[in-house]
């Protein structure tokens, strides 16, 4: 396993708290749904930052992927700090429609 710095430890746990609200949230919404099509009446515009904020987490983890942590380091990589800012952009997008 490669090294981890403290800073990119605060990120990665930022990220599960992240999930957590997300997977909460998804959960709040399929239970005001119920039986009905999740997602289909959000609005454009959300589905539009979904998908762009999904294109641009994918793109974090491919790029994490590719470099490595230095245990010294004073600052995030970059790629984890996208990554981190997508999700939240997911997580919220699914909060909001969540108390629609």
């Amino acid at each position: 396993m490669s090294p981890l710095s403290p800073i990119e430890r605060t990120i990665f746990e930022e990220i599960i708290e992240i999930l957590r609200r997300w997977a909460d949230s998804l959960e709040r919404h399929v239970e005001q749904v119920g039986a009905a099509a999740l997602g289909p009446d959000w609005p454009d515009r959300d589905l539009l930052d979904l998908y762009e904020s999904w294109l641009q987490v994918g793109f974090a983890l491919r790029d994490v992927a590719r470099t490595t942590p230095s245990g010294q380091a004073l600052e995030p990589r970059p790629e984890v700090v996208a990554m981190r800012d997508g999700l939240a952009r997911i997580a919220d997008i699914v909060e909001r429609q969540a108390t629609i």
